[in-house]
């Protein structure tokens, strides 16, 4: 069987499919999945001016995968650089290469649109996740993360 993993960025006819992703990788890593803060997540992306960045990976035209990067001024980096808020792949479309497209379309992009680096952040545990970004030459950097809820 062949999987065309086609990767493009979201429109707002994804919207149902954006939040279902999005709800399904909080409630799999135990966090809260509040629908209303979800939607209105997705709906700010979409939003005329919104400067996220929101991507889809499609297998065989089901919703499969995505990525949620917003743009930062970073004095670190000297320039633009991608924040990566979110990246999900579906259960059944993992280990078959969806998470490395969603990945090497944002490295193309964001390098052709002037960004000078591409942060993330990943759990400790996620031994698949930890390898792939090492493999795709992501380097650790070893910070604390700490969040404010307003």
């Amino acid at each position: 069987m062949t999987r065309e993993i086609l990767i493009r960025a979201a429109t707002v006819a994804d919207r149902g499919a954006a939040i279902r992703l999005l709800t399904a990788q909080l409630v799999e890593h135990q966090l809260p999945a509040d629908a209303d803060g979800i939607a209105r997540g997705v709906e700010l992306a979409f939003a005329k001016g919104s400067s996220a960045w929101l991507i889809l990976a499609t297998v065989s035209g089901i919703p499969a995968g995505i990525l949620l990067a917003n743009p930062i001024v970073s004095v670190e980096k000297g320039g633009a650089a991608l924040w990566v808020e979110e990246l999900y792949v579906a259960p059944a479309h993992r280990r078959h290469g969806v998470a490395r497209a969603l990945l090497d379309h944002l490295v193309v992009e964001a390098r052709n649109n002037g960004m000078r680096a591409i942060d993330l952040e990943v759990v400790k545990t996620q031994g698949a996740a930890l390898a792939l970004y090492r493999g795709l030459g992501f380097a650790f950097v070893d910070r604390a993360r700490f969040t404010l809820d307003l």
